[in-house]
């Protein structure tokens, strides 16, 4: 009998090791994306009087409404096809009211992102001109679309001078999947974000250099500000991944919430405010589009966990209007 307990005792803590170290292993939150980058070529050179990103934006949608609305007396809550329609998806995200992910809301974030270099394009002649979008889960497949959408951006020309532009090269891993006018090779490869694998666990002690290249906009204690902390700011980069993969990706709701370790603080921090405008045509108003920008030290102990939301930032941004172009972040590690 006592041969059988021994076995039985050790039996059962090789399960419940087993089974504590899947819990605390488990990947928690994860989701696809593909960047595409665009290159755009003007058909003389043009003076970027305006955030070229947010022209573009506003060309992307109006296109896309065009093209694939096929239901105009209806607004896009209450259109039958809202569910298909690329328009609807990218621009619109309709939520059910009583959603988990942002309640009380019922629109969600848009499952794309611009980027571009800083500076690259704006206030200044220009022939030509490169971003990049990036895509998050069912928006990859509305790529034909988008392309197309920026097709006929260039027949109507940008900026005041209604300039006409083509585009030349889409780019998808490091390659031109453009082939003949108006045909894309669809034959790519996706990649995939996954959150670290253990949400609590501490690696060593880190130095890391932050970048803000583009405004970073979020609120704290009601109010947006550059007067932040590192535990605001962890889970800012906490709240877009969340927000990412619930809408977009997988994410476990019985996974613990993260709370950011308390040794990590900020330190050499050089940041400045910088306000844009954007004119939105829907609401017929112009909008303040201000956010941080400048750089700090973080230093402290991060899991595998922060590190991995540093990682999607630098992907997908972080904070307010990403959409827009905004909250573009690059980190080094020391």
């Amino acid at each position: 009998m006592r041969g059988k307990h021994l076995t039985m005792y050790f039996f059962m803590i090789k399960y419940f090791h087993i089974i504590y170290y899947r819990k605390n292993q488990r990947v928690v939150m994860q989701v696809q994306y593909l960047p595409v980058s665009f290159f755009l070529k003007f058909e003389q050179s043009v003076f970027a009087d305006t955030n070229p990103i947010f022209i573009l934006r506003s060309m992307m949608g109006k296109n896309l409404r065009s093209m694939c609305c096929i239901s105009k007396k209806s607004t896009c809550p209450e259109c039958l096809y809202n569910r298909t329609c690329a328009y609807s998806y990218l621009f619109e995200t309709i939520l059910p009211q009583n959603n988990s992910t942002l309640p009380g809301r019922n629109r969600g974030s848009h499952p794309f992102s611009f980027s571009q270099k800083q500076n690259s394009g704006w206030k200044k002649e220009i022939e030509n001109l490169d971003f990049t979008l990036t895509l998050f889960g069912k928006a990859i497949d509305y790529l034909p679309y988008i392309y197309a959408s920026f097709v006929r951006a260039g027949k109507d020309g940008i900026f005041k001078s209604r300039t006409k532009f083509e585009v030349t090269k889409v780019c998808c891993n490091g390659k031109d999947i453009l082939i003949g006018e108006n045909k894309l090779n669809t034959d790519f490869e996706n990649y995939e974000w996954k959150s670290g694998e253990n949400i609590f666990g501490q690696n060593s002690e880190q130095e890391i250099l932050i970048e803000l290249r583009s405004p970073l906009r979020f609120k704290v204690n009601g109010k947006y500000t550059k007067d932040f902390s590192a535990s605001d700011f962890m889970n800012c980069l906490y709240r877009r991944a969340k927000t990412l993969c619930h809408l977009y990706g997988e994410y476990d709701l019985n996974c613990e919430e993260y709370i950011p370790n308390k040794s990590i603080t900020i330190e050499e921090k050089s940041l400045v405010w910088r306000d844009t405008v954007h004119y939105s045509a829907r609401q017929k108003t112009a909008m303040e589009l201000g956010g941080s920008m400048g750089s700090f030290k973080m230093k402290g102990i991060f899991s595998d966990f922060e590190l991995s939301l540093l990682e999607l930032a630098k992907i997908a941004g972080a904070g307010k209007n990403t959409n827009f172009g905004l909250g573009q972040i690059d980190y080094w590690i020391r």
